[in-house]
């Protein structure tokens, strides 16, 4: 039995979860980086060549697109929860109830994902896949199939 000092502290604890950041391959940086220093670059030939206004543009044409790249890259992360798999890559935001999990595999593909490398885990439920890219591929795999057949376990 527990008690209300007991029960109010364990209510405090939140639930065990683990965050794994995405692994981030070197030529996928430097492509999401091109375009905004290669409008940098373009801004300075252009201020050297007395075209202030054409510069300015360019300026905020390499600060919005570093923008949207930012705002679905950055942060980009996947948190096992007790009951859940949450991916957040930027902006988008995923759940995946442990329950729907069919598959947890490695993977290679070139299939569009939040994933910031090659290097992938592929998750399949019963509609759908996701990709992701943890940087230790192996324990992600390890913890992910684990805490799968631990809410399998359970019963609602």
């Amino acid at each position: 039995m527990m008690t209300d000092d007991a029960a109010a502290r364990h209510a405090d604890t939140p639930p065990h979860k683990t965050v794994y950041v995405s692994a981030v391959d070197w030529w996928i940086a430097i492509l999401l980086m091109l375009g905004p220093v290669i409008c940098v670059g373009m801004t300075g030939i252009l201020l050297q060549q007395g075209r202030q206004q054409d510069a300015l543009y360019c300026l905020i044409a390499g600060a919005g697109t570093l923008l949207v790249t930012g705002m679905f890259t950055v942060p980009c992360r996947y948190t096992i929860l007790p009951d859940t798999l949450s991916i957040r890559c930027g902006i988008l935001f995923m759940r995946v109830p442990l329950k729907q999990i069919k598959a947890i595999e490695p993977s290679g593909s070139w299939l569009s994902g939040p994933a910031l490398s090659v290097r992938r885990v592929k998750i399949s439920t019963a509609s759908r896949f996701y990709l992701v890219s943890p940087v230790d591929r192996e324990r992600f795999i390890e913890e992910l199939t684990a805490a799968v057949e631990n809410s399998s376990e359970v019963m609602p």
